[in-house]
């Protein structure tokens, strides 16, 4: 893994600083456009990152690199933004949001069987009345 710039100076450097963590513009884009020849999609990759370019990234194409700088141990793009928008980004580990989504299961079927439970009373409850 390596060590991430602390800070950047366009939203483009820490996405280039991504996609060299990833392993490099080629791989990058071989990974966003798969059916394209390498060498036109690491073209347009390039002419992507470049802010005097027309040709942009979409948000789906922003999210995959993400993912894939994830994954390769870089968050430079997500602390940018962050640093912009004047947020502190928290890290969860995969166990710990794993553990978090199974408590809420937990709460909800709790809750579940709580419901159910009242209604069977209420259904109780009015079937007796209608035997009077």
């Amino acid at each position: 893994m390596q060590q991430n710039q602390l800070f950047h100076d366009s939203v483009y450097d820490a996405l280039g600083a991504d996609v060299a963590s990833i392993g490099g513009v080629k791989k990058v884009a071989c990974a966003l456009w798969p059916t394209l020849e390498p060498s036109i999609a690491a073209a347009r990759l390039r002419s992507a990152l470049n802010p005097e370019h027309a040709q942009k990234l979409d948000p789906e194409e922003v999210m995959t690199i993400k993912r894939l700088a994830q994954e390769a141990g870089s968050s430079s793009t997500v602390q940018y933004e962050a640093q912009q928008l004047g947020y502190v980004v928290t890290w969860v580990s995969p166990e710990d949001e794993a553990d978090r989504i199974e408590r809420e299961n937990n709460e909800m079927l709790k809750r579940l069987l709580r419901n159910q439970e009242r209604a069977e009373q209420l259904r109780t409850r009015s079937q007796l009345k209608a035997v009077k």
